[in-house]
């Protein structure tokens, strides 16, 4: 493995295990109310498929790439995913697709630092979907049930300020 390759590997290991070793109990609100049951088994699903990826990128296993990239992408392309209304996620999961079917072209062309790349690249997206989902959604939906007035438009003693759900 080039050295240029391993800290990416070993930070894609590392934000994988911290991801995996929190119980469903400790993760924030929005990931715990799902309406769909199903997106809790392919969330872990999606762990799973990453796992393997790591695994074929440690020990240079394309077939384990391959087949960790081949069930991320079918992952992806599920119909019962919730939130599909919300653009935005539409829009990271498509991303994610894109992402894992190029790493499967990597790992069939045997290019361990292309797939190293493209796994990152993946890591990234998922990042940045649950960031999306924990940190705009949810207080979105906690903002939903009231109004909150434009400041300066009510008298002072009538303002109320919106606290964040954090």
């Amino acid at each position: 493995m080039s050295k240029p390759l391993l800290p990416l590997v070993v930070l894609g290991l590392g934000i994988v295990g911290t991801a995996t070793i929190f119980s469903p109990a400790q993760e924030p609100e929005i990931l715990n109310t799902m309406p769909d049951e199903n997106a809790a088994v392919l969330m872990q699903a999606k762990l799973a498929s990453t796992e393997k990826v790591i695994e074929g990128l440690m020990s240079g296993h394309f077939g384990r790439i391959r087949n960790g990239a081949d069930d991320l992408a079918t992952i992806c392309q599920a119909k019962n995913w919730r939130r599909l209304e919300d653009q935005v996620v539409v829009h990271y999961r498509a991303e994610l697709l894109r992402s894992a079917k190029k790493l499967g072209v990597l790992a069939e062309e045997q290019n361990l630092d292309g797939a190293a790349y493209a796994f990152m690249t993946s890591l990234t997206i998922c990042i940045n979907c649950h960031q999306y989902s924990r940190d705009v959604l949810r207080t979105a939906d906690s903002r939903a049930e009231e109004a909150v007035p434009i400041p300066g438009s009510l008298p002072r003693n009538k303002v109320r300020t919106a606290v964040h759900p954090n």
